[in-house]
């Protein structure tokens, strides 16, 4: 596309084209703010940054596809009526770890349903 055909273009097809070129540039930036990362911000200037060459836009994607810590099993036995924590505050926390990323909608509701019988 040269100069002039750029300036016959309307205003239409301009934000087209930056639709379909910025879109699938910021990618990795969508992916880490729908799985709700903790470092988003940082995720998103490495993708700003460094996106333009293949290997900063691959690395970005990788880091927002990454776990946001390492996978840590949960168990939380309401059951046990020597427990030090009330079910309340046991919830409370579950809710801080699921607020904070660190365990998925499912861990949250199927460790919800166990403190709740």
């Amino acid at each position: 596309m040269n100069y002039l055909t750029l300036m016959s273009l309307s205003w239409q097809h301009i934000l087209i084209l930056l639709i379909v070129f910025i879109l699938p540039y910021f990618i990795p930036t969508f992916v880490a703010y729908n799985r709700k990362k903790s470092n988003t911000l940082a995720l998103f200037m490495l993708n700003l940054l460094l996106g333009w060459s293949l290997i900063g836009w691959i690395a970005a994607l990788v880091w927002a596809l990454s776990n946001n810590e390492s996978s840590q099993q949960m168990i939380i036995n309401s059951a046990n009526p020597k427990s030090d924590y009330s079910p309340i505050d046991q919830l409370t926390k579950l809710h801080q770890l699921h607020e904070k990323g660190v365990i998925t909608d499912e861990e949250f509701t199927n460790q919800k349903n166990k403190i709740l019988g």
